[in-house]
């Protein structure tokens, strides 16, 4: 997967952004921003959260792309 050192890689860079506003699978947005109690909260979960936060914008759905793809994709703000 590419996603999780993209976003290690994002938010380790010196000097820190103001904002990112990216385009991922739609699971691995759920677990960047799950809060602790939520059922995909994780390692990924706690380590974004110290650093950054993260807020899900909207949904797009996979028959925006030609072709589509067989996942569902979502955008997400980190703001550190």
């Amino acid at each position: 997967q590419i996603s999780a050192p993209i976003t290690n890689k994002l938010l380790m860079h010196r000097p820190m952004f103001r904002s990112a506003v990216l385009m991922y699978q739609r699971e691995f947005a759920m677990r960047l921003c799950a809060k602790p109690g939520d059922e995909l909260y994780c390692r990924l979960s706690v380590n974004t959260g110290l650093l950054a936060d993260v807020q899900h914008l909207i949904k797009v759905g996979k028959n925006n792309f030609r072709p589509p793809p067989k996942v569902e994709s979502s955008v997400v703000r980190i703001t550190p």
